[in-house]
């Protein structure tokens, strides 16, 4: 029977797009926008519509705040499952392939559970801020992807069907797509208020801020 896509050096998508982000801001836009926020604490909420709705102003150092919290804890949930479910299947998969018996109860027993949580987190996931609503939407996508090629290659295992074998692979491809324009996003939006998407640098705590 046709192997699954190789995992033996399979790595972490999501935790290589989290968990490893670092800030920059402009420290002149900082102060203003600590002054901004002294200014406005005895009035909070400002009416941004002519129909009298009132809501509170969301500031820039706000959506910084948000952006770090979506990628360093966020996200950092989805990928920490994701870790246990990848290096589970990359010990049953590709050069550590042995025999579907093998592979069948790595699956059922310990990757398919662990990506199930990694995909219930990503599904908890309450954007803060209209801009990381798409981000979201993408992540619980590809967490989705995944997620079905696992139960398609469980599926093919059973029915010893080199079709669903394919069709698993094909999701998986799917995946690394989806994550790699999630990834490319990102970095644009968090650019976009300030804060660098280092994939090579230590995370900054959100209360670092």
């Amino acid at each position: 029977m046709k192997k699954l896509l190789g995992f033996s050096e399979i790595t972490a998508v999501l935790l290589s797009g989290c968990g490893e982000v670092q800030i920059s801001i402009n420290k002149d836009q900082e102060v203003e926008s600590r002054e901004t926020g002294s200014n406005k604490k005895d009035n909070e909420k400002v009416e941004l519509m002519n129909d009298g709705v009132e809501s509170e102003e969301v500031t820039d150092a706000d959506k910084q705040k948000a952006i770090l919290q979506f990628i360093n804890e966020d996200i950092y949930k989805v990928a920490e499952y994701e870790v246990v479910a990848f290096q589970s299947l990359a010990s049953v998969s590709g050069v550590n392939f042995t025999d579907d018996p093998t592979v069948y109860k790595e699956l059922t027993r310990n990757t398919i559970p662990a990506y199930e949580k990694a995909l219930k987190e990503a599904k908890d996931i309450e954007a803060e801020i209209p801009e990381l609503e798409v981000m979201t939407d993408r992540i619980v996508t590809a967490t989705q992807t995944f997620y079905d090629a696992l139960i398609l290659e469980k599926k093919a295992i059973e029915d010893q069907d080199e079709d669903l074998i394919n069709q698993s692979n094909a999701k998986i491809e799917e995946y690394y797509k989806l994550v790699e324009v999630y990834n490319s996003d990102m970095k644009v939006l968090a650019e976009k208020y300030g804060v660098t998407y280092d994939l090579n640098e230590p995370k900054q705590n959100v209360q670092e801020l």
